[in-house]
């Protein structure tokens, strides 16, 4: 009963809520405890700060902003990269000071070479590896460019600074950690649970009725899986038994992905093939007992013995082999879901879930580039307009130029980060202004300055939370505290409070030039670019070098895909988008069809029976020209493998099965994929000679 009242009363409170402040439905979920965790890290961070003295008791309240999350392991995550980025970063500080403290040309070129070259590599990371990247490049313009006219004060400056950082992470960490805040391990959980009830149907329509969704609809799915990558980067700091945990969930997402890749396979090409119809109903109705625990050759013999019991002497021909195969590796993945899923719960697992699974992603090297590209041009461009105007402050709005563009550097859309800072820098200006000339007047302790700091915090959280305004509410809450000048002494000249902050918003002016104007993002070139990658991985493989079959081939796969479908999504729509998706999407399938036969037909030649046909096979799937003769090749290196009969020895009957099956899948993925290919060029049909 108390929990029920419980229940009752909280309900009561929400229609209160409702009733009075209507308005409130419309703020995001849990906006009200994120709020209170920054704002509660923000007092004790100052409070610490001040009471030690430091120097730049503001880096403590920028440093906190920085870190805002709404999960814990998102802020544990990245407090951990910007202790090491802001290590990497104050390491090369002192080097480039002390290399060229006397020749302001070099060692401006060479901070512009070190933002790039960070840029480069934050943005072929990801998640808050790619922060700690960004991070190492302008802790070197915070620190190093400051001292271009004191070098001897660089250590002392990258001292304090590191000082700063350290409470400020302190105090994240133990208001996160105590205070019971989200966990990220939960929203992975939530996420793997919510995704399992779709490949499920999907799995159920190809193996009942050998349904084809279309490329975009499974594409979509796919990205959702992979997404899950970046909140099990997150809930690693909070895992016991974290090596376990972490990897069951990517047991997890893979084997959600080898369901989906099946699943494919079966519904776009063994509804064409010649496949007696008890087979099919054979196949359906073993898929059903979900309560069988078997690896792929047990489904594979328990198919095949119920095919036997319904149709005795029947000897299943390659399209049929084709079926059997991709149903046993799907319900042989579903079980690996299952053990995936548990795995992350507890923490335990059997020994063949346990081995490490690598999930890969296929890096935007052209994005990178153009983002280094962007961020040396633009560092240049106002390190120029700096050394031209020739002010004794200009450092301060090249330091802060520095920083804006390297977070951007690996922003899809830099032109919303760079109207994010023309906007949220002087919004910051404004808020800094009223709080230091009509507030902190009337109060200087520390009780004072937290209730001042509280409506400007929910604020900045209520932004963040948004993601129309995260790039505002980032630049809003982080340049606050830098715009306040927020010392152990506050200064209250107004003079001096504006000939700091014309800088700042100067930095906020050439930032939004550099980011709207220059490079702006194509997603025509993006996709591209990816389209182009996937055009190349399928020709290694065609050529007998690609990626072997495996977690990591089929990853950066889906991965390659789910990035084309994003740059397409952010073009109009149009029926050639959907046409290039469903090509690029045959090519990927032709390239997995591929690097499985290649395996079967590896595991083929460990068996005496079957190894002229496995060799055979190994030959012929380097496909080459005369690419009209590839038909006739592929058949017949099918014909050549021994009809997988129950005379055979049992090993001998999976291993014939599956160098079939992959037979039977290259030719039809070839022939899906041959008229698009000859569509671009890839391929002509001409003889050779």
């Amino acid at each position: 009963m108390s929990d029920t009242a419980a229940a009752n009363a909280g309900q009561r409170l929400r229609d209160m809520a409702r009733l009075y402040f209507p308005w409130a439905d419309r703020l995001p979920a849990g906006w009200l405890g994120f709020s209170l965790r920054t704002w509660c890290s923000l007092v004790i961070g100052l409070a610490t700060a001040f009471w030690v003295q430091i120097d730049n008791p503001l880096l403590v309240g920028v440093t906190v902003m920085i870190l805002a999350q709404p999960l814990r392991g998102q802020a544990l995550s990245k407090a951990f990269y910007r202790i090491i980025g802001t290590v990497v970063g104050m390491g090369v500080s002192i080097v480039l000071v002390a290399v060229w403290n006397q020749q302001r040309g070099p060692f401006l070129g060479g901070v512009a070479l070190w933002l790039a070259a960070c840029a480069f590599v934050g943005s072929l990371e990801r998640d808050f590896r790619s922060y700690g990247a960004l991070l190492s490049g302008y802790t070197v313009a915070l620190v190093a460019v400051n001292c271009i006219d004191t070098p001897q004060n660089v250590f002392n400056i990258a001292v304090s600074r590191a000082s700063a950082i350290t409470i400020g992470v302190f105090a994240v960490a133990v208001v996160n950690i105590l205070s019971g805040s989200p966990e990220a391990t939960r929203g992975l959980a939530n996420g793997l649970k919510q995704l399992t009830r779709p490949i499920s149907e999907t799995a159920r329509a190809a193996l009942q009725h050998l349904y084809d969704r279309g490329a975009q609809a499974d594409i979509k799915l796919a990205g959702g899986i992979l997404a899950l990558t970046t909140r099990l980067s997150y809930a690693r700091t909070e895992f016991e038994r974290g090596g376990m945990r972490a990897n069951g969930a990517r047991l997890a997402m893979v084997s959600m992905l080898t369901v989906l890749d099946c699943a494919r396979g079966l519904g776009r090409h063994t509804g064409h093939g010649n496949i007696d119809p008890a087979v099919e109903e054979t196949i359906a109705r073993i898929a059903r007992q979900t309560d069988l625990r078997l690896d792929q050759a047990g489904f594979t013999l328990r198919i095949l013995q119920a095919i036997r019991e319904a149709l005795p002497g029947h000897v299943p021909n390659a399209d049929e082999a084709f079926a059997i195969e991709r149903a046993a590796r799907m319900l042989t993945a579903r079980v690996r879901l299952h053990a995936g899923q548990q795995m992350l719960v507890d923490g335990t697992g059997s020994a063949a879930d346990s081995k490490t699974i690598a999930i890969a992603t296929q890096p935007n090297i052209l994005l990178a580039f153009i983002g280094a590209l962007r961020v040396l041009v633009g560092f240049s461009f106002a390190a120029a307009v700096c050394v031209i105007t020739g002010l004794p402050g200009a450092t301060v709005a090249l330091a802060q130029t520095a920083l804006t563009l390297t977070l951007a550097a690996t922003n899809v859309d830099t032109a919303r980060f760079g109207m994010g800072a023309v906007i949220g820098i002087p919004c910051s200006v404004l808020a800094a202004a009223a709080l230091n000339f009509f507030v902190l007047l009337h109060g200087a302790d520390m009780p004072f300055l937290a209730l001042a700091l509280l409506p400007q915090t929910f604020l900045a959280c209520l932004l963040l939370m948004r993601p129309g305004t995260a790039a505002i509410g980032f630049n809003y809450g982080v340049f606050f505290f830098a715009m306040l000048g927020l010392d152990n002494h506050q200064s209250y000249n107004p003079t001096e409070f504006l000939n700091r902050n014309i800088f700042y918003l100067l930095a906020a002016l050439l930032a939004f030039i550099i980011l709207v104007l220059l490079f702006p993002p194509s997603a025509r070139r993006q996709r591209f670019w990816m389209a182009s990658t996937i055009v190349r991985a399928l020709e290694r493989q065609m050529a007998g070098r690609g990626e072997a079959d495996g977690p990591t081939r089929l990853t950066r796969a889906y991965d390659r895909l789910a990035q084309m479908q994003f740059w397409n999504d952010r073009l109009p729509p149009s029926p050639s988008g959907a046409r290039q998706l469903e090509s690029f999407t045959a090519f990927t399938e032709l390239d997995g069809a591929l690097a499985r036969a290649r395996a079967y037909a590896r595991q083929a030649q460990g068996h005496a029976l079957l190894r002229p046909a496995a060799e055979l096979a190994a030959r012929e799937l380097r496909l080459h020209a005369p690419w009209g003769d590839l038909d006739a090749r592929l058949q017949h290196a099918c014909d050549a493998v021994p009809a997988p009969s129950p005379y055979l020895p049992q090993p001998e009957q999976v291993a014939a099965i599956n160098l079939l099956a992959g037979l039977d899948g290259v030719l039809h993925a070839w022939r899906a994929a041959q008229p698009r290919l000859r569509h671009y060029g890839i391929i002509k049909m001409e003889k050779a000679g």
